[in-house]
């Protein structure tokens, strides 16, 4: 399976991690400046931040809305308080 990744941290090897994983890692701070990271069947470590670069990015996930089935109506104006005379 290509859409497998390992991370390699200090020198100690994890994984293997779906590509979607690993992108989550680095939008929640997970990742480290001594991060290294290599694709399944691939014997080439690279630095986390230039795996990123070539990483094909999934497409975001378009969210459809209903369409309105009626007008949303307006609010009448509030009627004007009369000021009393004292």
């Amino acid at each position: 399976m290509k859409d497998l990744v390992y991370l390699s941290r200090s020198f100690v090897e994890f994984g293997p991690f779906a590509k979607k994983e690993i992108l989550d890692f680095q939008k929640r701070g997970l990742l480290t400046a001594a991060d290294y990271l290599r694709d399944e069947g691939s014997d080439n470590w690279l630095h986390y931040q230039e795996w990123l670069t070539v990483v094909p990015m999934p497409a975001p996930k378009l969210v459809k809305r209903p369409a309105a089935t009626k007008p949303v109506a307006k609010a009448a104006p509030a009627a004007k308080k009369s000021k009393k005379a004292a």
